[in-house]
């Protein structure tokens, strides 16, 4: 559960003492007295009984995702419905336009005009991003990427450690085609540097492990089910016979309609990111063989955790899930889905 521990400001209030006082209480650094902890001590208490919803300084998180960018997508919106109702955190969902730097640029600064406490959200590895986010970051604005991260930023990240990732669906598309191609790999975009980080790991474990095994074309869709389809549909025009489809990003459902329609009846072993009803139903069809799955239930709820806990001193955390293998024989293990998609449905 995301912890709504009173922050700083809010012990001072009701302490009376001073910010600097209650952090020293707070660190049982020396120089304090015995009634300042006492004052301390009943100050967490009284914000303890009177809840979050009494917190005046709590203020309101932020949260941005990319708009059609999947059933995932708006899992991870869910996910954060949830848990920030289920704290009472106050919050806002923000969707942008998928892969527009510029869209993102734009929420971000205006989180920061409307006195946000903390965002979480999407990265694009962009130029335009990185100077908002590096503005932001030095007004002390709890900051926080989820699922795709921005390097050598400083900043908060929540999600997988996607070139581990990519190395699993690497490995696991060797064992299942036996070392044998070609296989295509149909990527979102150069924007997410999660997608990069697999696509970097799958190559990398096929160099490793299966090194005759030839990736024929790397293709990328914008995280689009249509654009997809067209780019895969193109490379099984020219090789019908593909031995395996990994599918780095969004648009699964696009490529399991061109194999469907330009295969030839052959099969192809298919590998995609994050369990959704769309892909719990292509595995039980054995459309796919293997989904490599991030809990968004996890991810929102360590996200808001770290944003919560980072009002008073933003610092950069790393909080990575578990990378976990779906196939049809335990998909009953992943009950949240449905949890999120009744939230989904109610809110």
């Amino acid at each position: 559960m995301v912890s709504t521990r009173p922050r700083i400001q809010d012990i001072a209030r009701v302490s009376g003492l001073s910010s600097a006082t209650v952090d020293r209480v707070l660190n049982s650094r020396p120089g304090v007295s015995a009634k300042a902890v006492d004052l301390v001590r009943d100050a967490i208490q009284k914000l303890a009984e009177n809840g979050p919803e009494e917190r005046s300084d709590l203020g309101v998180y932020d949260i941005i995702l990319p708009r059609n960018a999947g059933l995932s997508t708006e899992y991870l919106a869910a996910a954060f419905r949830y848990h920030a109702d289920l704290c009472k955190v106050q919050h806002r969902v923000t969707f942008v336009e998928r892969l527009n730097p510029q869209s993102l640029c734009r929420a971000l600064q205006a989180c920061a005009e409307q006195g946000t406490s903390g965002v979480a959200f999407q990265a694009l590895e962009d130029p335009t991003v990185r100077d908002t986010v590096s503005q932001m970051a030095n007004r002390n604005i709890p900051l926080v990427t989820v699922v795709s991260d921005l390097s050598s930023m400083g900043v908060s990240y929540v999600g997988l450690d996607n070139r581990a990732a990519g190395r699993t669906a690497g490995y696991l598309m060797g064992l299942l085609t036996r070392g044998a191609g070609p296989i295509a790999v149909l990527w979102g975009g150069h924007l997410y540097r999660a997608h990069d980080e697999r696509e970097f790991g799958f190559r990398s474990a096929l160099r490793t492990d299966f090194p005759n095994l030839e990736i024929l074309d790397v293709t990328c869709t914008q995280d689009d089910t249509e654009e997809a389809y067209e780019r895969l549909s193109e490379v099984l025009k020219r090789d019908p016979k593909l031995a395996g489809v990994y599918c780095v990003g969004a648009g699964i459902i696009g490529a399991i309609n061109a194999l469907k329609r330009h295969a030839g009846g052959s099969s192809s072993f298919v590998i995609g990111h994050n369990l959704t009803a769309n892909t719990r139903d292509f595995l039980l069809q054995r459309r796919m063989e293997v989904v490599i799955h991030q809990d968004m239930t996890a991810i929102a709820e360590k996200a808001l955790q770290f944003l919560v806990s980072g009002a008073d001193k933003p610092r950069s955390l790393r909080g990575e899930v578990s990378i976990s293998i779906v196939t049809r024989e335990n998909i009953s293990n992943h009950l949240n889905l449905d949890m999120l998609r009744d939230y989904m449905v109610k809110h």
